[in-house]
């Protein structure tokens, strides 16, 4: 029984430190980050999407996924670095960035890929860019979700060893 008991923390503690090594500490990653934030933030991406003659409801999606974006970004620029999974409020971010990534689909296949051929090539490798950044930005976003998620079920699996 103690041995059965011994390997499991071995391997919650080898969980742990897989798991810590998965938060958003590569440089690369925080550069991608900081590259596609500003690409948005300046307007650059709105104005590459809007330089096709887009519908009054293709401008308004647009337009509604970058307010969205602006309105995640103010949420949670300031608690990035600390988000924990034990807390309530990391389900929270997990939800808004589900919604941001919804409006990035929806921006992509209802108004992108309908006017794709009014594009320039110099957009349309603009675009496929910025999809490249994002694919990045949401690689690096899932992995922090998933280390906070690994190290959740490691504080419970430490939890339920306790209790035997």
């Amino acid at each position: 029984m103690f041995k059965t008991i011994s390997i499991k923390f071995f391997a919650v503690f080898l969980l742990i430190l897989s798991g810590c090594s998965m938060v958003l500490k590569n440089t690369s990653d925080l550069a991608n980050i900081a590259v596609a934030n500003d690409q948005v933030m300046s307007g650059q991406v709105a104005a590459v999407i809007k330089s096709a003659s887009l519908s009054d409801t293709e401008n308004l999606i647009v337009d509604h996924a970058i307010n969205q974006y602006v309105g995640f970004v103010d949420k949670w620029k300031p608690s990035i670095t600390y988000l924990d999974a034990r807390e309530p409020i990391f389900d929270e971010f997990v939800a808004d960035y589900n919604k941001i990534v919804a409006q990035y689909r929806s921006v992509k296949e209802q108004v992108v890929a309908g006017h794709w051929g009014e594009y320039t090539e110099e957009n349309r490798a603009l675009l496929n860019e910025y999809h490249g950044r994002a694919e990045r930005v949401n690689d690096s976003i899932d992995s922090l979700i998933s280390a906070g998620k690994r190290h959740q079920a490691l504080l419970d699996a430490i939890w339920l060893g306790q209790i035997l």
